[in-house]
């Protein structure tokens, strides 16, 4: 037997014992052509897939694929062709029953002197590894929306034990928290902004929780010493709800902070004027302002409706941002409106 005869029987048998070990791998193990027409199949492949080899080789690639990944297997493997030598990810193929495998599939080259001359691709099915993950995603979601929860809940109940201890009364928050979202939607905030501020705004004054008996319960008139300490409600308030992740605890802090600043800049804690300050504050303002006038105090008694319109009216331009002030007043013309109907 001649050299060359030798060599060839030797990549013969070379060829056998490679086709032998893909056709036993418990890998799905395929191969396609450049054009991604497939053109071998092992039999763990039949096996993944439920179609036999006589059945699926000469068929395209995307006969495995559900039909909003149909471009999938050329994307994938252009990548391979341009220079990746694999390309690793995670994707959904098509059973031949119709139902969906989650799988993970590897294409990488074949070379041919030099030359590409197809793919092979290697396919592992990860359906359990899929479910377990999202089984884990939903317990870390839901444990996280648990947190957020609890915290909101603690944090409600400190703004109602602030409310107790100055007002006497728990529905002070959440009137200020209706008004305010009120507002909102008459200003044209989308619906979600709406909702988020009617959560937010009721912990508006959390921080009197940190503010001494002696000044939060006084009945006359503060000293400046005590005037100024009580204003620390509002930086009490927002240390309080700082560092959530918590879109309406984010929102709470950034009113707690701000509700008491004023349009003309002669608020506090920060000076904050005109549209420096965040709208939620605004309207946090005005809504407080107006429950806090209609309802009694046990240092004076309730005003009525007019005169807190009125009150707020007169401020407008110097406390109160004016569009917040004129949706207000078309607010309660509408809902007088429809009284008098």
């Amino acid at each position: 037997m001649t050299q060359l005869n030798r060599e060839r029987r030797g990549s013969a048998l070379k060829g056998v014992h490679l086709a032998a070990l893909v056709d036993a791998s418990a890998d799905a193990i395929m191969s396609a052509d450049t054009e991604g027409t497939i053109t071998t199949w092992n039999r763990a492949s039949e096996g993944l897939y439920g179609y036999a080899e006589e059945e699926i080789v000469g068929r395209p690639l995307t006969v495995l694929c559900p039909v909003e990944r149909m471009d999938e297997p050329a994307r994938q493997l252009r990548r391979v062709a341009d220079g990746k030598l694999a390309v690793q990810f995670e994707t959904q193929r098509l059973h031949k029953d119709g139902s969906l495998l989650d799988v993970l599939v590897t294409d990488s080259r074949i070379m041919e002197a030099g030359s590409l001359s197809g793919f092979c691709i290697v396919t592992h099915e990860i359906g359990e590894r899929v479910r377990s993950r999202d089984w884990l995603e939903e317990k870390v979601r839901v444990g996280t929306q648990d947190l957020v929860r609890s915290r909101a809940e603690t944090l409600r109940s400190l703004a109602l034990a602030a409310e107790y201890r100055d007002y006497d009364t728990a529905l002070h928050t959440e009137r200020v928290g209706a008004n305010a979202a009120r507002l909102a939607s008459e200003l044209g905030e989308p619906a979600s902004a709406v909702a988020l501020i009617g959560k937010a705004a009721p912990l508006h004054d959390v921080g009197k929780i940190g503010i001494p008996d002696g000044i939060l319960l006084k009945r006359g008139k503060l000293s400046s010493a005590e005037s100024q300490a009580m204003k620390q409600h509002t930086i009490l308030g927002a240390r309080i709800l700082a560092g959530s992740d918590g879109a309406v605890l984010r929102l709470a802090e950034q009113i707690a902070l701000t509700h008491h600043e004023r349009w003309d800049g002669n608020g506090y804690p920060a000076g904050l004027a005109g549209e420096a300050i965040p709208l939620a504050g605004r309207l946090v303002a005005v809504a407080d302002t107006f429950d806090a006038i209609t309802h009694e105090r046990p240092y004076r008694p309730a005003a009525t409706v007019e005169i807190a319109l009125a009150e707020i009216s007169r401020c407008s331009g110097s406390q109160f941002d004016p569009r917040v002030v004129t949706a207000v007043m078309r607010l309660h013309r509408r809902l007088a409106d429809s009284q008098a109907g």
